[in-house]
Formats: structure tokens, sequence, C-alpha cells
């Protein structure tokens, strides 16, 4: 093939000042999704959607390095980043101007990496795919590394570069007959099945790699002699270490769902990786997160892998891993924010939404399994209206595949739900232990549903919620760590505990109290109710500062009287006033 390298450098180039130094601001469906949702079948809305060649989970087995047998309707995985083919398509460009931008912000990344990125880089590309992975554990790696025997002949970076033929011994990346084989197999399984390979896809693309496109891409030193002698079928798109960071990294997020979101932002970091050191282009790794994601997805649901999924979470569960937590570690993934921040970028890149921006969102068969450990007390159409709630619009390069693995934000779904398209009930049941004790929902969730909670384990709601059906609490505790958390709609205390985190709440519809519930507020609190109140049952004062007359509860009107007051010192009591319930001595 030939590739005339000095014209795509000289158009990626006059392109890099067009690159956005700055974030997207990325908004989720859930708006829209929600009030269509209203008008309509939720139920419909969660159906998946049957692609050319069916169903990832059903046909990934069709999978294979068969160049014969390589189509979007033969081979899921091709079907997953067809879309792509927009840009590119066997060995040519189809759309110049998108290749140009793709070129420009892949120059752009090398052009300005850090000393720190380009060292993590090198280990990333030359490191097993698996192994990868283990920085994501975070306080948890250390267990993990010597209680799986893992290990990396790649510990420090050479000064000068690495010759063309370099192949030092290959090391077996953690040992499936350790004390966290079962974890070691789980990740194998995922990483390493012959349905995971993404050397079809390579090939139906064929878009030859961004340094040898554009001058102007930079490849690391280290690795640039490697990367100059590399076979000229070694193609971009789909990026293969990134679709292996994410089938890796779900398989660890599955087994270990206190790490989610801190995994599958590592997952992320490693396509990043790849564009940072040249070897590819952000098109290469969206498609490889797509690829990865849905390879996964299949990998959990496959009946003849269930046994190791079990195996493998029960193992990381264990005080092999879980029970030897050292707090001393590194953890380059302990800031939420940089997290969701650097995940949320790295889904689009900074790309404008070119193409059809009114698709409604698709969430593929299986998909739910990917939240099966981290959100384990809602049921499997839960997860998937989760999924639905919070996916990214569409209209974003080669996102828009069939099924819609290229629009999930695990990210996101990790904090559950984006709106409430129905009533949810949420029953928790503290004994199982994990989220089903305690959970916090991050998302800010609109739609015209209810919220049901039940069960005993503690609920935590700190988003800015918006939702408009209305608050039950039948058991265990709900937690408002947001003013404006309990969404406009009514408010009713069955049973439980309902738990003010913030000093200022404020519920827009009526509120009702059973004398079976209790509500719990600061001394120094504030609650807030635009409407009439029911008062009965407990009212449990925490520490705060005490203050005469200071204000507690303040409603439109009431009737009743709250059956209990607690943690108020002798000589304190509760008035009721028309409007409010005040603190006096």
């Amino acid at each position: 093939m030939k590739i005339r390298q000095r014209t795509w450098s000289k158009r990626a180039a006059v392109m890099l000042s067009l690159v956005a130094v700055t974030l997207p601001i990325v908004t989720n469906v859930t708006t829209a999704s929600a009030k269509k949702a209203s008008q309509s079948n939720v139920a419909a809305l969660l159906q998946p959607h049957e692609a050319d060649y069916g169903y990832v989970v059903d046909g990934y087995h069709h999978n294979l390095d068969n160049m014969t047998y390589m189509t979007p309707t033969t081979d899921p995985v091709i079907g997953v980043i067809n879309g792509f083919t927009k840009y590119w398509r066997d060995g040519k460009v189809v759309d110049r101007a998108m290749i140009d931008l793709n070129l420009a912000k892949s120059a752009k990344v090398t052009e300005n990496r850090s000393t720190s990125e380009g060292e993590r880089s090198y280990f990333t590309d030359r490191r097993d795919l698996r192994y990868n992975l283990i920085s994501g554990l975070g306080p948890y790696a250390p267990a993990f590394s010597q209680n799986a025997n893992a290990q990396t002949n790649y510990t420090s970076m050479p000064s000068a570069p690495l010759p063309a033929d370099y192949s030092p011994k290959k090391v077996t990346w953690a040992s499936p007959d350790s004390k966290l084989g079962a974890l070691v197999k789980l990740v194998n399984v995922a990483e390493g099945s012959p349905y995971s390979g993404i050397n079809s896809p390579k090939h139906y693309v064929a878009m030859p790699r961004p340094y040898r496109l554009s001058t102007a891409v930079k490849p690391l030193p280290v690795i640039k002699e490697i990367m100059a002698h590399a076979k000229p079928d070694s193609f971009d798109l789909p990026s293969g270490h990134t679709t292996a960071a994410f089938d890796s990294g779900l398989a660890f997020a599955y087994a270990l769902p206190q790490r989610f979101q801190e995994l599958i932002t590592r997952s992320s970091e490693v396509g990043y990786d790849r564009i940072i050191a040249g070897r590819h282009s952000p098109l290469a790794v969206m498609g490889g997160r797509m690829t990865g994601t849905a390879i996964a997805a299949a990998v959990l649901n496959d009946p003849a892998n269930q046994a190791i999924a079990k195996a493998g979470y029960q193992a990381a569960q264990s005080t092999d891993l879980l029970g030897s937590k050292d707090t001393t570690a590194q953890d380059d993934f302990k800031n939420y924010e940089k997290n969701r921040k650097d995940y949320r970028y790295r889904m689009t890149y900074g790309f404008d939404q070119t193409g059809d921006t009114h698709q409604a969102m698709r969430v593929p068969k299986g998909a739910e399994v990917l939240l099966a450990t981290r959100l384990p007390y809602l049921s499997a159409t839960q997860r998937r209206a989760v999924l639905f709630t919070t996916g990214m619009p569409s209209g974003y390069p080669g996102m828009d595949d069939q099924e819609g693995w290229g629009r999930l934000d695990l990210f996101s779904a990790a904090n559950g739900y984006g709106a409430f398209l129905n009533n949810v009930t949420v029953n928790m049941n503290a004994k199982k232990g994990t989220f089903n004790a305690k959970d916090t929902w991050k998302n800010q969730i609109g739609g015209t549903g209810k919220l049901t909670k039940a069960g005993s384990g503690q609920l935590t709601l700190s988003g800015a919620n918006t939702y408009t059906g209305g608050t039950t609490l039948k058991g265990g505790t709900l937690q408002v760590a947001n003013s404006q958390a309990l969404g406009t709609g009514n408010v009713k205390l069955t049973k439980g505990t309902l738990a003010l985190a913030k000093s200022k709440v404020t519920i827009r519809g009526q509120f009702q109290q059973s004398k079976y519930s209790r509500l719990r507020l600061s001394r120094a609190g504030h609650l807030t109710i635009k409407k009439t109140a029911k008062l009965s049952g407990t009212l449990k004062l925490t520490q705060g500062h005490l203050k005469k007359n200071a204000k507690l509860v303040t409603y439109q009107k009431h009737t009743g009287k709250f059956t209990h007051v607690q943690g108020l010192p002798k000589g304190w009591h509760v008035v009721y006033t028309q409007h409010a319930v005040k603190l006096a001595k």
C-alpha cells in the first residue's frame, strides 16, 4: 500500500489549530429520553435492537481471525465498528476532512506529551495487555500482585531507542494457579478468548497507523525503531490495546466493583496512552472502547463462562484481595472528578456531532451484565434502564452502531439512573454486603417516575434531581446529600430513615411521615417543605449548634406532630407554629 505521508502531514499541520484544547461539554440523553419515555412504552424502549449480524452476545464466536469471513454481517465485531468506514474503508480514505482532523488530534497529543506521559505510554506499549490494568486496582494492587504472582519484565524505560527486533523473554502476567487464580482466569477468558481478537476488523477497515499518514504525529522516541519496522498491515482501527484494556478492565471491574469507575478510567487511559505513543489515533481508540466493551459483555453472558465469572468475583471479594487493602499504595485514580472528566472526554476526544443527533438511545442485548455486580440490587431490566438514561447523545463519529455499544457511558451508569422512565423500586438487602448495603447515586436524575426505596440498605442521592414522580421510603435509609436530591414531587416516609446529610434540604411537594419512620437532620439543619406536612414518627437530631427559635422544619401548613424527638439536651424541646417546627428552651 502506497501512503502519501507528506501530503497528509501538511493537512494535519493545518488542522492542528482547529483542535480544541478545552474539554467539550458533553450532555447525556437523559432529558430527551425521559420525555420520550413518558409518552411511550418503557419496555419497548429498553428492548435490544437487532443488528444486521444479530447480537454480539449471541454471535461473538464468529469473530475469528479469518480474512475470508470478514464482513459486518458475518463478524459482529466488524459490525460494531462499521460506522467508522464512513471515514476510511479497505485501505482508502472516504472522508478526508475527518481523517485530517483525526490526524491533527493525534499530532497535537504527541506534540504536547509530558515526560511522565511518555513513560506511562511506554509501559502500556510493552507490558502484557492484562498487566496494564493492575494500576486501576489502586490500594488493592499490591495484594493482587503478590497473591496472583503478577510480573512484568518492563520495570524501567531505557534512555535510548530499543532496536527494531527487540523481543525479551515473555513472562506470564499472573498465575492461574495462585491464590487469586480464579480472578486471573476470568481476566484471561475476557482478553485471551479466541473470539476477542480484532484482526478481522482491522483488516476490514485497513486504516494505516497515524504516524504513517503524517509526519506531524511523533512516535515515542524509545519505540520509534520498533514502530518504523512494524508490518505494513499493522493497522490502526480498532486499537487492539484499547480493546484489551476494556475487556480486561471490565472483567476486573465485574469481580471488584468497588473499583469499577477507577478501572474503566484506567481502561480509557490505556487508549489515550496509545495516542500519546503515536501508535493509534483517537478514532481507533474510540473503536477499541466499543469492541472491548462488546466483547466483555459477550464473555460475561456466555453460559460457558458463568462458573469462571462467579469464581473470579468470589476471589476478588476474599481477604486475599478485598481484605488486603493497602492505604499507603499509590492510587493514580483516587480523584473522582478527574476520573469523570478524563473518561467522558476520551469517549469522544472532542469530535463534534457530525452525524444524526436525533437517534434514540439503544441498549445492546446483554449489556446489563456489565453492571451486574456494581448495581446488584437492581434487576436486569432496571440496569438496562440505567444504561438507557445515562447514554451518550447520538451523532459522534463512529459511535452510532446498530446495537448501541458506542453510546454506553459506563462511568455515568455506575452512578445510577439518569432519569426515572417509570416508577422505580430499589430493594437493598444490607445482609448481602457490598453495594447491597450502601451505595450512592451521583447523577442528576430527571424523568417522570417515582422512586421507592425499600429493604435494609442505605441509598444516598447526591445529585440535583428533577424527577417529578415523588419519593417513598419503605425501609432502610435514604440519605439526602444534595439540597435538591428529592426531586420535585411528594415525599412519603412509611418505614425507615430519611437522613439529611445537607444542612438545608427542600421538598417541593407534600411531606408525609408515618409513626414507623424517622427523619434525621442536624440540630442546625433546615428542611423546607413547599406544601403541606403531615408529621408523625421520630425526629432524630444529630450533633450541631443549638440556637433558640431556630427553624428545623418549615412548611405551608401542617397536621400532626412528631411522636418522638431525639438528640436534644435536657431543657431543650421543639415547638410547633403555623409554618415551622422550632427549637425552644
